[in-house]
């Protein structure tokens, strides 16, 4: 057990190293970034997404219409007022109607939309951070929705922390000057489901991707199709304005449909959960000491066989190899399973590094107990 407690540990040490090499080097960069923005989610959506026919499962209470060719606010006015003749259970407005235009007609017009439903939830965005206890000092509103109250509102900025990068959160509530604010997927769910208590915590929700496919509907066809559109949450939004893409683990994605991602996580209660760092660790270190006694006990297997060809074939690098590639897809789908059933992420990725480091992390050992000994003789 010292022996496999050792080897483990210099494996773990030999995948540190070569990761700390990845972050330091100036030259490493694209290897430094790609390191820490996977995650063993990344390998299990792309399994589902190339076994998905299309794009996977459609949903069944999202729907997008596209407005990324609706231009005048009179178009997107009449176009809401279409959606809502076909009596959805909730529209999320993913555009912040700011100040008024030349055209007052189309100002009026989006304003009496907003004003008589009160199942419409609008953007708002924030502004300037400022530090933790506080959090933003202000926010954009939509014209008509100057005063909190008047319209339902919710905030649709990305966690700071993740622009630029792979989107895997949104937010439940952003701090304003001290007060906690719903963010537009809380306000969205909680009118969908005709809750009394908006949901505006300061916690991020882990957006399951797994393949799913939203409807989207055109302005001009919503009439064709009202199924799409009757007690559904329906999300009003471009689809193909390149100033609102986004990457995440399925490839590049319109925010519209981030959203979508989002919101069907919250409602079908398939949050992603994270086993903690310290449990993970523990796992990961157990796993490899598993890992390293099944193979002491085959080497030792391979070496009391008496048929010199056997003994042979069996301590060869390359069935070695072959086995350790098999020990390793034996695991990833152990945890793929875990994950496409219980929606837990396990991700043993430093322990299967470490797994593939194995054999020289035991050639070190080898050589240091050696020479120890040595010099103890």
């Amino acid at each position: 057990m010292k022996r496999s407690i050792s080897i483990s540990l210099i494996a773990f040490f030999l995948v540190w190293s070569f990761a700390f090499i990845a972050v330091k080097l100036p030259f490493m960069g694209p290897i430094s970034e790609a390191i820490k923005e996977f995650e063993m989610t990344d390998t299990y959506y792309q399994i589902l997404q190339d076994t998905e026919e299309g794009d996977g499962e459609e949903s069944d209470d999202v729907t997008i219409v596209d407005i990324t060719e609706l231009y005048s606010r009179r178009e997107l006015a009449q176009a809401l007022s279409n959606i809502m003749a076909h009596k959805p259970k909730v529209v999320g407005v993913d555009v912040v109607f700011e100040g008024l235009k030349e055209d007052t007609l189309g100002d009026e017009m989006i304003e009496e939309v907003a004003l008589k439903y009160d199942n419409i939830v609008f953007s708002e965005k924030l502004l300037e951070y400022k530090d933790e206890a506080t959090g933003f000092t202000g926010m954009v509103h939509s014209f008509f929705a100057e005063e909190r109250g008047t319209v339902n509102e919710g905030i649709t900025n990305m966690p700071r922390n993740l622009y630029g990068g792979i989107k895997r959160k949104m937010q439940m509530g952003w701090k304003v000057q001290g007060e906690m604010i719903p963010s537009f997927i809380s306000m969205v769910t909680s009118v969908y489901q005709g809750s009394d208590s908006i949901v505006a915590e300061e916690k991020s929700l882990n957006i399951n991707f797994v393949p799913r496919h939203f409807p989207v509907l055109l302005p001009d066809s919503v009439a064709a199709h009202p199924e799409l559109i009757k007690n559904r949450v329906v999300l009003f939004g471009t689809m193909k304005d390149e100033y609102d893409m986004h990457y995440t683990p399925l490839g590049k994605m319109p925010g519209t449909q981030l959203l979508a991602y989002a919101i069907d996580t919250v409602l079908k209660q398939s949050e992603v959960k994270k086993i903690g760092e310290w449990l993970m660790a523990l796992l990961s270190f157990l796993l490899v000491i598993l890992t390293q006694n099944a193979f002491a006990r085959y080497k030792a297997y391979a070496i009391e066989r008496k048929n010199r060809f056997v003994r042979f074939v069996m301590s060869m690098t390359l069935i070695k190899s072959y086995l350790t590639f098999i020990w390793i897809a034996l695991w990833m789908w152990v945890t793929f399973m875990v994950f496409y059933l219980y929606d837990i992420q396990i991700d043993i990725g430093w322990a299967l590094s470490a797994i593939a480091l194995l054999a020289l992390a035991e050639s070190i050992y080898d050589e240091v107990k050696h020479a120890i000994d040595n010099r103890r003789k």
